[in-house]
């Protein structure tokens, strides 16, 4: 891994809020890989399968390249600042919560009128 100097971090920002990373200051990278997966199922079409292949490659005909390539994969790298990291990191942990949660500590609270 090629290690970063205070040059090639100068005017850097974090990818979310925008905040100045400064060199020499905690600053997170993160990689994003998003690829197609495949399960090993392949469904005949009802309508056959040289005719949805006709299909098929009309459709990658019409097509940009490289929306086509993003359709398979897709590669980020992100400077975070320590503040959105976090962020990011219990977003991922807690995906179905939403921004508003309640956490599970103000739940186990008795309240008492």
């Amino acid at each position: 891994m090629k290690r970063q100097t205070g040059e090639d971090r100068k005017g850097q920002k974090c990818f979310r809020c925008g905040r100045e990373l400064p060199p020499g200051n905690l600053a997170y990278v993160t990689q994003i890989r998003i690829f197609a997966g495949f399960d090993g199922l392949l469904l005949e079409p009802e309508e056959g399968v040289d005719r949805q292949l006709t299909q098929l490659l009309k459709q990658v005909e019409q097509s940009n390249p490289e929306d086509l390539e993003k359709e398979v994969y897709q590669e980020f790298h992100l400077m975070l600042c320590k503040s959105c990291r976090d962020r990011l990191v219990d977003e991922l942990e807690h995906p179905w919560e939403g921004p508003f949660r309640i956490r599970q500590k103000v739940l186990d609270k008795k309240i008492t009128f």
